[in-house]
């Protein structure tokens, strides 16, 4: 019976976990194209964007680049010198620029080989080109440039991509050369002129043919309204893109993907000349990826389900017959037996807690045992608690007894104190409060401070000063009562003199500040920093602090620091009292909740 129970067991879990297994891997096989077809699309779009980013980041440094060196150029003190040249005086035009090439255009043309020429046009008339890496026609003039017009002074340097006729090949024959002009208006009022750099579109196609865009995509740039300027493919230089793509490069940047040829288009924007970078991605160099995930998926997939069912076999026949001898082992205990330990063997989960049941029977034995010792403490406790309160009645009617014999012998002082000394003992012999309203607290300093006055007479004064905001406040029990003992005890006590005690409470934010000053000795300075360092200390060891049960301040401190944890909670000594002796500050948090009292 019991191996048909324990067989069941063992298949049912090999069943759900073959199920769970198969359930997971077909949901995987059925998800898994497309979601990693989506996957890839993102991260090919991502990566698209980086790289046209990238691309647009060093094309707009080297046309910023461009832009200062023309700005260094046209501002410099040879070019102002140079617009001032008589026009007719060719050798003096001549001999300015190359004093110009000497001090800028030498160091700036090394960096910069794809300038093609340099054009100077002065208003007085005077115009010089210099071409540097193809022939300038003789009949070009800067002067019949159409666009010269439209040049600002300074404001802004004037940039365009166009299809220039100025140029002659080796053979002085005239050619339409792709290139990016710059021109700029400099000068003083009295001689002005235009600047303009020619510049090849060379370096932008490198940076087109070192994009990585598969094994079919294209990168291109084209103007805004989708004409394009540089192509990987030379010959589809000035064509115009598909109106489609055209209708989505209104936007800065994006990604667009055509439904009818699945090409997924990723273009940005040069900030300097407003030219939009294309990527063009084949869907066929997408889905190759997506399809070799796939494949390789469902392979892994099938080798697992068969390796995941062989183990599963093997994984639960091992559990299933420890967990049949816990189980047996587990009766026992129910029904009492708490001798017979159990021993498993392994180093897995089912062996600890086979260990962890044998200390679980270990700790049963020893709780029964503690808690046997505990209800016999209890009981203690509370017959002890119960002659504690025998004896705390039997005081306070003898103290009404003498206050009763007192009145009738017309013995004031002895009056007054048995009803102070009877008042402090009902306010201490309470266990119930641990929390007190501040005015309470005081009214204990004031029953103590009376008993004093009655001892020693007009030898002993004091007054206390606790504004209406700080009555209400909560505070521990019995802290205030001790700093007053402190002041009679190393005052009139040791003395013999008078012995004078003011208190007073203020409010510091959060806190409340209870000080006690008095006109004793006090401490002598290396006692009270001795004192100091001990206050310091953050909490006392259970043997140290039932050492301090009689050491008043360092009792309250360290019962505050206790209770309230909270920094800034405790007990300060100074000797900076204005009675000139020791000025002694108790400090508690500002919380107005009143206690929960109890009936009795």
């Amino acid at each position: 019976m019991l191996k048909r129970i324990h067989a069941s067991l063992k298949w049912k879990l090999v069943s759900l976990l073959i199920v769970i297994i198969v359930s997971m891997v077909s949901m995987i096989g059925f998800f898994s194209y497309y979601d990693t077809s989506r996957t890839i699309r993102q991260d090919v779009s991502h990566f698209s964007e980086q790289i046209l980013r990238q691309a647009n980041l060093n094309l707009n440094r080297q046309y910023m680049e461009y832009e200062r060196g023309l700005l260094v150029l046209g501002t410099s003190n040879e070019f102002t010198e140079w617009l001032k040249v008589d026009p007719t005086d060719r050798f003096e035009l001549i001999s300015r620029f190359h004093s110009m090439e000497r001090n800028y255009l030498r160091s700036f043309l090394v960096r910069q080989p794809e300038i093609m020429s340099i054009s100077m046009l002065s208003d007085r008339g005077g115009e010089f080109n210099y071409a540097l890496t193809s022939g300038l026609s003789k009949d070009y003039s800067m002067s019949n440039e159409p666009w010269l017009s439209e040049v600002g002074r300074l404001e802004k340097v004037h940039h365009r991509v166009v299809q220039s006729t100025a140029y002659v090949n080796y053979k002085s024959n005239p050619e339409q050369v792709l290139i990016l002009s710059m021109a700029g208006q400099f000068g003083e009022p009295d001689a002005k002129g235009f600047l303009k750099m020619d510049i090849s579109l060379e370096p932008v196609q490198t940076i087109l043919n070192q994009m990585q865009l598969g094994d079919k995509g294209i990168g291109l740039i084209s103007k805004p309204d989708g004409t394009i300027l540089v192509h990987q493919n030379q010959s589809k230089v000035g064509s115009v893109l598909e109106p489609d793509i055209i209708e989505q490069l209104s936007a800065k940047s994006g990604t667009y993907l055509r439904k009818d040829t699945q090409q997924l288009i990723v273009f940005d924007t040069i900030p300097y000349t407003g030219w939009k970078t294309v990527a063009i991605l084949s869907n066929q160099d997408i889905t190759s990826s997506i399809n070799r995930v796939r494949n390789v998926t469902i392979g892994i997939a099938s080798t697992g389900i068969l390796l995941a069912i062989i183990l599963v076999t093997l994984v639960a026949t091992s559990i299933t017959s420890r967990l049949s001898k816990l189980r047996s082992h587990m009766k026992r205990a129910q029904y009492g037996n708490f001798r017979d330990r159990i021993h498993i063997e392994g180093s897995d989960e089912v062996s600890d807690l086979s260990h962890s049941f044998n200390r679980m029977l270990n700790e049963l034995e020893d709780s029964i045992l503690q808690l046997t010792e505990t209800r016999l403490m209890q009981q203690r406790a509370v017959f002890s608690a119960m002659q504690s309160q025998i004896r705390s009645h039997f005081l306070y009617n003898s103290l009404e007894s003498i206050n009763s014999m007192a009145h009738l012998a017309g013995h004031t002082d002895i009056e007054k104190t048995s009803i102070s000394l009877s008042r402090m003992l009902r306010y201490t012999s309470n266990y119930q409060d641990m929390l007190v309203k501040l005015e309470d607290e005081i009214a204990h300093v004031s029953h103590y401070m009376n008993i004093s006055r009655i001892r020693f007479g007009e030898e002993v004064s004091y007054e206390i000063h606790i504004p209406e905001e700080c009555r209400e406040v909560l505070c521990l029990k019995v802290i205030l009562q001790p700093i007053a003992e402190n002041a009679i005890k190393h005052g009139i006590e040791t003395t013999g003199e008078l012995t004078r005690l003011e208190v007073s409470a203020v409010r510091e934010g959060d806190f409340v500040a209870i000080i006690f000053e008095d006109n004793g000795k006090g401490y002598d300075v290396e006692r009270l920093e001795a004192f100091r360092s001990r206050l310091l200390r953050v909490m006392p060891t259970q043997e140290e602090y039932t050492s301090l049960t009689n050491v008043g301040l360092l009792n309250v401190h360290f019962r505050l620091k206790a209770f309230y944890q909270v920094n800034g909670v405790g007990v300060e000594i100074d000797k900076g009292s204005r009675l000139g002796g020791i000025k002694v500050t108790i400090r508690i948090p500002y919380k107005l909740t009143a206690p929960k009292r109890s009936d009795s």
